[in-house]
């Protein structure tokens, strides 16, 4: 912590020591040339003024404005009057370089005042974002988790009270049951504590080259797991498709919306899975043949707090954060994900992933 600090304030010091530097020469170079146009002096010295003013409102703090003033006013002296290339510390040059003083403090104490005060306003507004954030992601989650649990709980009632009048087959599809809604707990929660590691900053995606296909193929494999009787149509390209990702992260988005396609579809209908080379993306499209995303909510798809108020496509199926999870995971890895409908019916939503 101590040593990125140090770096910080090395950067800061760099940059501002640049501008100074940069804006001072250009005043400089600039009045040298009016000087040759002959230009009054009273406009060479607004110059020198308006240098100053800019470099406290692009700088921290007042070193460099005040600092600027003494450059100016000596090189003023030096270069633009008599005797040229030399010092003449004339009765006008204190009150001159007083005035660039003045100007300089009262410039740099208005700019930083302002900055001081902005910076508060978007530090007051970021933390309330995040709470309001955090309140509907909770939200969200209460909703979410309540009908797995209800699952759960129903079944497990029925095994303590009806335990003797239960045969075998029923026992397995009870305790089948209890299974995926227990795999589905787990699985939200890692989404949960993941997408909130990202959003917080607490961790960054370690993305690493992996190939496209094979994430395809871990989703797949876990959703068939769960949905023994699901049927999902994979579709990729002709050659391997290398990314840099976070396999695992990928991996949860393509469940989600996997999942999402078969609640959302009649049963026994089929899932399109498919993986394309566009241009510098790779393309990743899930497919449905249900009835789609009802038009009034497609601008809501990937927003937390429509999904709290149950507006969100896949709120019924127990996921209502599902695609905002999904958006968070695409977006940190410099990604788009967009959804939508198709022209003969069913919806569909594509995963936009740089190649490089």
């Amino acid at each position: 912590m101590q040593l990125r600090v140090v770096n910080n304030k090395k950067r800061r010091f760099l940059k501002d020591s640049l501008i100074t530097a940069a804006i001072l020469v250009f005043a400089i170079t600039f009045n040298e040339l009016l000087f040759f146009l002959d230009l009054e002096l009273q406009n060479l010295i607004m110059i020198y003024i308006l240098s100053i003013l800019i470099i406290a409102r692009f700088t921290d703090g007042y070193f460099y404005g005040v600092l600027s003033a003494f450059i100016g006013t000596f090189v003023f002296d030096f270069l633009l009057t008599e005797p040229r290339m030399g010092f003449s510390f004339s009765i006008g040059f204190p009150i001159t370089l007083l005035i660039m003083l003045s100007v300089s403090v009262v410039s740099c104490t208005i700019t930083t005042q302002m900055k001081n005060s902005f910076a508060q306003r978007q530090s007051i507004m970021v933390v309330a974002e995040k709470e309001k954030m955090r309140g509907m992601l909770l939200r969200a989650i209460s909703h979410d988790l309540r009908t797995p649990l209800t699952g759960i709980l129903s079944a497990s009632s029925i095994i303590k009270e009806q335990a003797g009048s239960l045969d075998p087959v029923d026992i397995q599809d009870i305790a089948s049951n209890i299974k995926n809604d227990s795999e589905w707990l787990i699985r939200m929660v890692e989404n949960l504590l993941s997408v909130t590691r990202i959003t917080d900053g607490a961790v960054k995606v370690k993305k690493t080259i992996e190939i496209a296909e094979e994430a395809m193929a871990q989703a797949v494999s876990i959703v068939r797991k769960q949905f023994p009787g699901c049927r999902i149509h994979v579709e990729s390209s002709e050659y391997p498709l290398l990314l840099p990702m976070d396999a695992i992260l990928i991996s949860q988005v393509f469940i989600n919306l996997l999942v999402n396609a078969i609640r959302n579809s009649p049963q026994d209908t089929q899932i399109e899975f498919s993986l394309y080379k566009d241009e510098d993306f790779a393309r990743f499209e899930v497919a449905d043949h249900g009835n789609g995303v009802p038009a009034q909510i497609i601008s809501t798809l990937f927003d937390a707090s429509a999904a709290v108020h149950g507006e969100s496509s896949d709120s019924a199926s127990g996921i209502g954060i599902g695609l905002s999870i999904c958006k968070t995971i695409i977006d940190a890895h410099d990604g788009k994900i967009t959804g939508g409908n198709k022209p003969e019916g069913g919806a569909v939503f594509r995963v936009f992933l740089p190649l490089s």
